[in-house]
Formats: C-alpha cells, structure tokens, sequence
C-alpha cells in the first residue's frame, strides 16, 4: 500500500538533484524510466519552499496545477523546502515461508537473492539445510531507474551515484538480516544476483558493461568479510556468473534444478527486466550448455506501464474474464492501485480472448479501464509486446542455436516471482511462452534463492556452479541472423488458428 509523508529539505541540499537527496535519506522514490522524466513516477508535491531546474538555480521548477513535480528533475535550492511524497510498502512477488523459532543462530547461516525490482533473504540451518524464515522487500535502487542498463548509465553520468546505490543496497540487506536473526551476527552468507547488482553490491563500478563488448569487471565466485560490507555476518560468497548479463542467479538456479543431471533437453528460464535462459541438451544429447540473456525491459515488472506498479499491497495480480465481466484479484485482497507483471499479463489474455486487441496490439478502447480509477494504454500494450517478444525470440534463438525445437524440451523451468505467479495459460495464450504440452512447463519460483541457499550449506557447489559458467556457450542474440525476424514475429499476438 502507498503513504504519505511529510519531508524537510535542508538548505544544506543544495545543488543536490532531489531524487537523489531523497535516496541518500533512506526515501528512494520509483523512477523507472531512470529519470528521464518521462514515467512520471517520482512526483512529489510541494508544501513550502522552491526547486530549481538545473543544478546552478538558475531556473525555477514550477509545480503543476496539484502542486507537483518530478523529483528526478528538480534540484534543491538555499532555501529550506517542505514536500509530500508517496512511500510504497511492499515485498514484491516473492515466495515467503516462514518456519519456527531459530534458538542456535550460530549453527545458520543467511542466503540472498538480489534481483533488480526484489530482493528475497533466508535464514538458512547450516545442519539440516531447513530454511528456517524468509524475508523480502522492495530493491530501494529503483530511484535510479527500473533495469540494470539505466543504472549503469546512473553511475556511468556520475561516478558519485556509484557509492549511494551501494549505500541504498547494504543497508536494505543489513535490515534484512537483522530482521532475519533477531540482530544477531551469522557465520556466512551466500549471495546471487544478475551481474549488474553483485557489482553495485560490492561497491564495483559496472560501466565496462554499459557498452559493447559489455566487459564485466569480474564474473569469478567473490569472497568478502562481512566487515568489509559492514554486514553482520563472517563471510560473504557471490556466486559466480557466466557474462555481463547472465549473473549468479542463473548459476544458482541451475544449481537449484540440477539442469546438468537430466538425460533431455531443458530451458531454465528467468523472468525479469533481463531475461536470462540456460538451454541444457541433455546427457542423451550430448551434454551442451547455451546461455543468453535478453533486454526484456521492465515491464513484466510493473514497471514502464502507465498504471504498472511492483508486487505491492493493492496490486492487481490476477485477472479473469467469466463469460460476463471482468475480475481482478489484488496482492493482499486490497482495494487495486495498479497493475503487477502476473496481472498484466492476465489482463491482455482476456482482451485477447474478448477480441478488444488485435494480432497488432491495437486496442479497440483506448484506455481500457480495468478497474476503478485504473486504466490500460495502447502504449502499455505495445511496451509489454516488446518485453514478451524478445523474450519468446531469445528462447527460439537459443533453441535454433542448440539444433533442437522448442517442443523437443522435456522441461521448461519458468524461475522468478513472477514466474511463479503467472498463470502459464494466459502466458501461452500470450505468447510469451511455446504452445507446448503444459506439463512440460513448470513454474519453479525462486530457484536464485534456492540455489544461493544450496551453496550456503554445501560450498562445493560453488565450485561446481563455476564449472557449469565455464561450460556455457554464451549466445549474442545481437549477432544471431534470426534474432530480430523472430522478434518481428513475436511482436505479433496469437489469433485464430495461429
């Protein structure tokens, strides 16, 4: 659910952009379009005071008929200000167990997933490898843009952005942990996460990644003190990666499905603003390994769409049409506030199935309302074809470049919060995902963190995962022949008999 909440900007400030102020003060507002100005997302209304334009003051910002402006594109003034700013509470699509009382925290251990809309923690028995009690909440880097490009480009236009998204970072992980432990320190921690965000964790800079040839400045497993991070734990270990966008969280996932232990095919899959996939082609295949990683963007998230929000409180994240009317289902059966990744993608289904859109995406009623006060855009159409269409093309590439078809995969592993909660129907329906026998597609949730808490109980599995990164053939779709004519494609939106 969404607050407000009243805030002083000291005349200190000044020459600070706001948006950044508010996010070195513990209030990270959402700005996915990487404060570009053009999602809208970082309003805030003024109460007292000014804002300036440019960093020098020589322009005022003049606030909207409500008051309002972008957070992202005001700079504080000399003189002190008051404003109103909305604060989401929420854990995002995550998957929360919660298990019995720890009474030895010396004998666990903390295992972390960090993904770049949520980040997911669990305190782990070392003994029994029982996860005892889970913890997630929003990552609080999302004032810097909404994917990991547009924070590369936050630290790449400023190295001083660098430090302040660590900052933001470690202290969400810090409160995780104590949140986990009672405040009490733990032995050894295990971390997963795409390449971009074990960068940003370790303070890092990722901008070798920015630009072609996208050269991280480490994919190797990492080992830290906790004193190192100011964390309360002994050791901290990141898994390795595979390239500059095929992180930890896939190496933990194929740790977490055993992908090298099936005889046929299977495609690890996770959902997310970077779509990262691992082809194995079985031991009866010749024991392969293809890996790719896809700029889906991030809308599956919530984000880059008009209405779109995280897994929040209050989020419509179902949606199902009963032959007479529309119904939404929201996170925590709140009144609805906008619109998650698994309820988006319901939504279109439906107005598929109802015939208001299209094979093009046109939408017949634009805006279509959803629910009270909450609409859905001809633009949020086009902006999820383009976030399900490179998905769906990268997995036909990886498949093409493997020799096998997407209905030889014995199993599809669909990882990630929003994969868990997606319903596959109105995915396939979609096309998001194959129209493959629907006992073949499995939705695995978390494997990041089932993974990371894997390594955390057995180390040697490090190592193993850094073998299986050693194996991978890395796939550029950028330099596949077929990549953009499949995206073409699967821009399109399954009609009739297609």
């Amino acid at each position: 659910m969404s607050r407000l909440i009243q805030i002083t900007i000291p005349s200190e400030a000044a020459g600070k952009r706001l948006s950044v102020y508010l996010a070195e003060a513990g209030y990270p507002l959402t700005a996915d379009c990487g404060g570009r100005g053009t999602c809208g997302k970082c309003r805030v209304t003024v109460l007292s005071g000014s804002f300036a334009a440019d960093p020098n003051g020589t322009t005022a910002v003049m606030p909207n008929s409500e008051g309002q402006i972008l957070a992202c594109h005001a700079w504080c003034g000399h003189q002190q200000a008051v404003i109103l700013l909305p604060v989401s509470e929420g854990q995002g699509l995550t998957i929360d167990t919660t298990g019995s009382t720890v009474v030895d925290i010396s004998s666990c251990g903390v295992a972390l997933d960090i993904g770049t809309t949520t980040l997911a923690a669990a305190l782990v028995s070392l003994e029994s490898g029982a996860i005892l009690r889970t913890v997630s909440r929003l990552n609080p880097q999302k004032s810097f843009g909404a994917d990991v490009m547009s924070r590369i480009g936050a630290v790449m236009a400023n190295e001083s952005n660098l430090p302040i998204m660590q900052t933001l970072l470690l202290d969400a992980v810090r409160l995780m942990i104590y949140e986990l432990t009672n405040g009490k320190a733990v032995s050894r921690m295990t971390v997963a996460g795409n390449p971009t965000m074990l960068h940003l964790f370790c303070g890092i800079s990722p901008v070798g990644m920015g630009a072609y040839p996208f050269t991280p400045a480490f994919t190797h497993a990492k080992t830290l003190t906790g004193a190192e991070l100011d964390l309360p734990v002994g050791t901290v270990t990141l898994l390795p990666s595979i390239s500059a966008f095929i992180g930890g969280d896939i190496t933990a996932g194929m740790l977490a499905q055993e992908i090298t232990d099936h005889d046929e095919p299977v495609l690890l899959v996770d959902m997310g603003t970077n779509g990262e996939m691992i082809l194995y082609t079985g031991q009866n295949h010749g024991s392969k390994l293809y890996g790719t990683s896809t700029a889906a963007g991030p809308a599956l998230e919530g984000a880059g769409i008009s209405t779109g929000v995280g897994g929040i409180s209050g989020a419509v994240c179902g949606v199902k049409f009963n032959g007479l009317s529309t119904q939404t289902k929201t996170i925590d059966n709140q009144p609805p506030i906008g619109i998650c990744g698994s309820g988006l993608i319901d939504l279109i289904a439906v107005l598929l199935q109802r015939g208001l859109i299209d094979e093009t995406g046109y939408l017949e009623e634009d805006p279509f309302p959803y629910a009270e006060d909450l609409t859905l855009t001809g633009g949020d159409i086009r902006a999820f074809q383009l976030a399900k269409s490179a998905l769906r093309a990268g997995m036909e590439v990886l498949c093409e470049t493997a020799g096998i078809s997407p209905h030889e995969l014995s199993r599809i592993y669909i990882a990630g919060g929003l994969g868990y909660y997606m319903d596959i129907n109105s995915a396939v329906a979609v096309g998001l995902l194959p129209d493959c026998p629907r006992q073949h597609m499995i939705s695995v949730g978390n494997t990041s963190l089932t993974g990371a808490t894997m390594a955390l109980c057995d180390p040697s599995l490090i190592e193993r995962a850094a073998c299986d990164a050693a194996l991978c053939e890395i796939v550029e779709l950028n330099l596949s022949p077929s990549f953009n004519d499949k995206f073409m494609e699967y821009m399109m939106f399954p009609y009739g008999d297609d």
